[in-house]
C-alpha cells in the first residue's frame, strides 16, 4: 500500500516583491555611488603617482648596481619596445612617460654628459596608456640624474591632480582646517640623497600624510 507523503507548497517571489527589491537596491545603489567613485578616482591618482615614485627608485637602484651614473627624464616622447631612443629623448615636465638611461659619459654628478653622447637604455614605461582617467602632472624638474652613491644632482617636486595643478602647491603651509577632496592631490619629493616621498598637500597638518609634516 502506497503512502501519500503530503507535498509543502513552494511558493516563490511575487513581480511585486521582485520590483520592491530591485527599488531597494537602486536607491541603495544610488546613495553609496559617488562615495565609492571619488574613492576609485583616488586610488587610481594613487597608483599614478606611484608610477613616478618607483621610476625614481628604480633609477637611483640602478645607479648604485652600476657604479656610475643613471638619468631619469620625465617625456612625453614614445618609449615603447618599438621606440625606445635614449640617446634623442624630449625632456618635458609634463610628460606622460619616463625613460631611465645610463651616462657612461657623465664626468660627474652635476655635469652633462657632451654633445653626440651614447645613452644606453635601462627601462622606459608611457604611463599614460594605464590612465585611463586622464590625471595630469607637473614637474619642477624633467631630469635628474643619480650617481654610485644614490645621491641626486638635484631635488625634484611633482604634483598630481585631477587638474592640473602648481608644483608650488607642494610647499604651502597647511592648517587644521584644509580638507582632502576625493580624488586627492598627490605631492611626490624627492631630495638631493634620492629619497623619495608621497603626501598630500592638501590635508590637515596633523594629518601623517600632510606635506607640512
Amino acid at each position: 500500500m502506497d503512502l501519500l507523503i503530503p507535498q509543502r507548497n513552494q511558493q516563490g517571489f511575487t513581480l511585486v516583491e521582485i520590483l520592491i527589491t530591485l527599488l531597494i537596491f537602486g536607491i541603495l545603489l544610488s546613495l553609496a555611488g559617488p562615495p565609492f567613485q571619488g574613492w576609485v578616482r583616488s586610488t587610481q591618482l594613487r597608483t599614478y603617482a606611484e608610477s613616478f615614485q618607483s621610476a625614481v627608485q628604480l633609477a637611483r637602484a640602478e645607479a648604485i648596481k652600476r657604479n656610475g651614473y643613471v638619468e631619469l627624464i620625465l617625456t612625453n616622447d614614445a618609449v615603447a619596445a618599438t621606440n625606445r631612443n635614449a640617446n634623442n629623448v624630449s625632456p618635458s615636465a609634463n610628460g606622460t612617460a619616463w625613460l631611465i638611461r645610463a651616462c657612461p659619459a657623465c664626468a660627474n654628478l652635476t655635469t652633462a654628459a657632451p654633445a653626440g653622447s651614447r645613452y644606453p637604455f635601462i627601462e622606459g614605461k608611457t604611463v599614460a596608456e594605464g590612465n585611463s582617467a586622464q590625471f595630469k602632472l607637473n614637474a619642477d624638474q624633467s631630469m635628474i640624474r643619480f650617481d654610485a652613491l644614490g645621491r641626486a644632482d638635484q631635488s625634484l617636486l611633482l604634483i598630481v591632480s585631477q587638474d592640473k595643478s602648481a608644483v608650488a602647491d607642494c610647499n604651502k603651509p597647511a592648517d587644521d582646517n584644509n580638507i582632502v577632496k576625493n580624488p586627492a592631490r598627490i605631492c611626490m619629493r624627492v631630495d638631493e640623497g634620492g629619497n623619495t616621498q608621497l603626501c598630500l598637500p592638501d590635508a590637515p597638518k596633523k594629518n601623517p600624510a600632510s606635506c607640512s609634516r
